[in-house]
Formats: structure tokens, C-alpha cells, sequence
């Protein structure tokens, strides 16, 4: 068994059918793409880490026909290189309150919830869960958020939380492999995208 499978092997049936819907995934970004932490330098310069393994998870399942989108709270020009660098197809940011950004993106990309996956650490994101067909928090969720979610990863944002939720997600969706095996390929690795490992 590989070791994606044994990260889903106890999610149930009817959820793997649910992840089987999913076609666009919104993710928050402090505390789902990064560990949480903001530095500070000199002459208003903002730091921010992001994981290669997240983001090369996230070209794989854009080239298995998934779409991603962006939704924060915070205004980075860090955070907009990242999501130019992994080609998003949606980004809003400055969105305190995510309700009414989120509803706008989904109709921008011509879905319904169900067919919709986001993943938050944090209460703000809790109103983002009606709206959607799964709702999955990052190990380092607070408690409130991982008890409401449909699904919590045993990694933590910034730390493979990301991967792990779209290694599970392309399993589910059976496209795991043939998407793996892409990339292993000389057809894969000889794409010319300079961003194409994460």
C-alpha cells in the first residue's frame, strides 16, 4: 500500500465519494500554507515560508484538472509572488470577513458547494464551511475549527498540511498516480515552467 493510501485509509466511503465532487480547493494561507509566522524586517519587508512539497502537490493537481483560489485576510505582496509563482486561478486578499469573497469566487468559477473544498485554521474561517462540500482544517487548527471540520490533516500548515490533503484528494479522485507518474516522466520533468517543483 502506498503511503498515500494509508493517509486516507480511515476516511469512509460516502466522504471519498464527496472528495470525488471536488473541483476548485480554496485554501487560506497564514496557518494552512505557512506555519503562521509573520517576520518582520527593516523597511516594511515582510517574510513569509511556504513549503515546496505544498506547492508541488498543488502543480500536480493542476495538471489533474483542479482548480485553486486563494482567500486571506492579510494584504502581502509576498503572498501574491507565491500565487503568481503557482499560477492560481483566484486570489482574494484584504478579506477580513471571507463569506461574501468566497461566494463570488465560486460563481466566478461556475460551481456549486459541493463541488468545492476549503481549508482553514482559524474561527474566521468557520463561515467559510456552509458554503462549501468539504471543509478541512490543518493539524495545527484551533480546537473549535478541527471539531466542525470534515476532515483534519495530521500535518500542520506550512508543514505538508497541503500535500497531505491533495495527496488524499487525487487518490480519492483516482489521479493520484497517473499524476505522480507524469511527473516522473521525461514528458513531466522536461515541462520548461520554472516554478514546476513547488
Amino acid at each position: 500500500m502506498s503511503s498515500s493510501s494509508r493517509k486516507i485509509a480511515s476516511l469512509s466511503a460516502p466522504f471519498r465519494e464527496k472528495l470525488r465532487n471536488i473541483k476548485l480547493i480554496v485554501l487560506d494561507v497564514d496557518g494552512v500554507l505557512t506555519d503562521g509566522l509573520i517576520i518582520y524586517g527593516s523597511e516594511d519587508i515582510e517574510i513569509k515560508a511556504f513549503n515546496v512539497q505544498d506547492g508541488f502537490g498543488i502543480t500536480m493537481a493542476q495538471h489533474a484538472g483542479l482548480k485553486f483560489g486563494i482567500l486571506t485576510g492579510r494584504v502581502s505582496d509576498t503572498v501574491a509572488r507565491r500565487v503568481k509563482e503557482l499560477h492560481f486561478d483566484y486570489y482574494e486578499s484584504g478579506r477580513f470577513y471571507k463569506k461574501d469573497a468566497l461566494i463570488r469566487m465560486i460563481a466566478d468559477a461556475g460551481l456549486k458547494r459541493e463541488a468545492v473544498l476549503y481549508m482553514g485554521d482559524d474561527i474566521l474561517d468557520l463561515v467559510c464551511q456552509p458554503h462549501v462540500g468539504v471543509f478541512v482544517a490543518p493539524g495545527n487548527a484551533r480546537a473549535r475549527v478541527k471539531s466542525s471540520a470534515d476532515w483534519v490533516t495530521k500535518s500542520q500548515g506550512g508543514r505538508g498540511a497541503v500535500r497531505e490533503m491533495i495527496d488524499g484528494l487525487l487518490e480519492a479522485q483516482d489521479k493520484l498516480q497517473e499524476s505522480e507518474d507524469y511527473f516522473i516522466s521525461a514528458q513531466g520533468l522536461e515541462q520548461k515552467d520554472e516554478n514546476i517543483c513547488g
